[in-house]
């Protein structure tokens, strides 16, 4: 018996070996839909970010086009390095766009859309597109970013700005305690789901945006603007915002171009004399205008601007998902618009507490969730500005917490800490470790859970298999004994883990380990 059991080609052990393939397939394919919606959610404010970067941008291009038609013996030499620079810019930020295509139509077929991905969890378009062997884009991508980092960095002189070059498009590899990191390629892409994969190049399209944009602002600033301020000279006026809260005052600077810094303007708003170049005003919701005059060397300059008062707005987010969790404590970021954060205040309508985060000032965090009592919780924002009272509120879906995960962990051979969570393993660690650990675990949250006790299962060698228990969460010395006399190649497993969640209920773990001496 003992025989067949340990011949890899019997049927029983290919049966063994099936199961547990599907196993670890099905473990690869448990993906949290809340962690993919939530790199939708960083995709959507990424874009949004590199909208913004690119309409600057342009304006800063602009500006450089109007300075070219205007003096072009001086601007010329600035022109033509903005010129360079965005073609640079715009080859790198396509070509990303193109990766991005390229797996989302390897998910989703050829009629993928980038904007709408169903296969968000698909673990093999990035790494085929990315890491395929001799075609993989991996090290092309990693080469174009160092070339245009390289590039990049020609163009300015400031220390700081090359080393904030070297931090946006660093290719190093990402480390992480207790992993051996592979390639910077196969680290960012290998096993990544579509929706991370899509998330982490949409960063580096933003983080090129924003290189181009400090680039191109350093072209503008070496023009020499010298020989323009005889040509025209303007009042201006540079708001803080052109669009304001109701309750917040509106600020703008007068400026007068092309003035001698040492002599100083007289500054008129509707008529009355100001005592500086700043206008402070109070307005009601809707739209504004003022209108005014600068006075200098005895002429007369006119300026008018228009802005917006609109009401209200608060920011009621949590720090890790769209939703609250139950018995843990939940972080959100609370704030609203105009308004300082002393002057806020919030309470649960529903159950519940929520109390403000020491020596945080956006930060409170809720406690006693159960969804017992209620699966909905509303938080209630209020704040007194000018004698009325601005509210604000937003409803949250209260969770469970996703279920934990059994864990050993040991000191490698540099004495860095490991997370293993089953397979190969050298005998003198697992001898070393102390026991099982548990904790929900997935990227974002990271909340241990006590382990109570679990069982250690092994195959004997006539094939009947021997359960060896423990009370608690460290190994008996049975279990040690056990582990010391395995040979090379041999299982066991470990399970029935059986937990207490942070507030002190019971729980089953559902995963079992499945352990194997190296």
């Amino acid at each position: 018996m003992a025989g067949v059991s340990s011949n890899p080609n019997s049927p029983r052990q290919k049966m063994i070996n099936l199961m547990y393939l599907v196993f670890i397939a099905m473990m690869a394919l448990n993906v949290s839909s809340e962690v993919l919606d939530g790199f939708e959610l960083v995709e959507n404010s990424l874009r949004t970010s590199t909208d913004n970067s690119t309409k600057r941008n342009e304006q800063v291009m602009a500006n450089l086009d109007r300075a070219y038609e205007a003096n072009a013996a001086k601007a010329g030499e600035w022109y033509n390095k903005g010129i360079d620079v965005k073609k640079q810019s715009d080859e790198l930020f396509d070509y990303i766009n193109e990766l991005k295509f390229r797996i989302v139509q390897g998910a989703d077929g050829k009629d993928g859309d980038v904007n709408n991905i169903k296969q968000k969890d698909n673990l093999e378009a990035a790494s085929r597109v990315m890491l395929a062997p001799i075609v993989g884009e991996g090290k092309k991508l990693k080469e174009r970013l160092e070339f245009y980092r390289e590039k990049m960095s020609v163009f300015v002189n400031d220390p700081a700005k090359k080393a904030m070059f070297e931090s946006l498009l660093s290719t190093e590899v990402p480390r992480k305690a207790g992993i051996i990191s592979g390639s910077w390629e196969a680290t960012l892409f290998e096993n990544m789901p579509v929706a991370a994969a899509i998330t982490l190049l949409t960063k580096m399209q933003s983080d090129v945006r924003y290189v181009e944009g400090e680039v191109l602002s350093t072209l503008i600033t070496n023009v020499d603007e010298g020989d323009y301020r005889v040509n025209k000279i303007e009042a201006l006026v540079i708001p803080k915002s052109q669009i304001i809260t109701s309750g917040t005052p509106y600020q703008a600077q007068l400026v007068l171009a092309a003035v001698d810094s040492t002599r100083r303007p007289e500054y008129f708003l509707n008529g009355r004399k100001l005592d500086n170049e700043w206008i402070t005003l109070s307005s009601g919701v809707g739209e504004h205008q003022i209108k005014g005059e600068i006075v200098a060397d005895g002429q007369t300059y006119a300026y008018s601007a228009n802005y917006s008062v609109t009401a209200s707005t608060a920011t009621i987010a949590p720090v890790l998902m769209n939703f609250l969790y139950e018995n843990i404590e939940n972080d959100l970021e609370i704030a609203m618009a105009g308004i300082a954060s002393g002057a806020v205040s919030a309470r649960l309508d529903g159950h519940g507490n929520i109390t403000k985060k020491p020596n945080e000032n956006n930060i409170w965090t809720v406690r006693g969730l159960d969804m017992s009592r209620s699966a909905k919780v509303k938080v209630v924002l209020s704040a007194n500005v000018g004698g009325r009272t601005i509210s604000e509120n937003k409803e949250f879906t209260v969770r469970p917490l996703p279920p934990p995960l059994p864990f050993i962990t040991y000191k490698d051979a540099n004495g860095t800490s490991v997370k293993f969570t089953g397979g190969l393993i050298p005998k003198r660690n697992l001898i070393e470790a102390a026991g099982i650990q548990a904790a929900v675990d997935d990227g974002v949250l990271n909340i241990p859970h006590q382990v109570t006790g679990f069982t250690l299962t092994y195959v004997d060698g006539m094939g009947n298999h021997i359960p060896e228990v423990s009370n608690d969460g460290e190994f008996t010395q049975r279990q040690k004994d056990l582990i010391r006399n395995l040979a090379r190649g041999k299982r066991f497993h470990i399970n029935n883990v059986k937990v207490l969640n942070p507030a002190g209920k019971p729980l089953n773990v559902r995963y079992p380990m499945e352990i194997i001496i190296q």
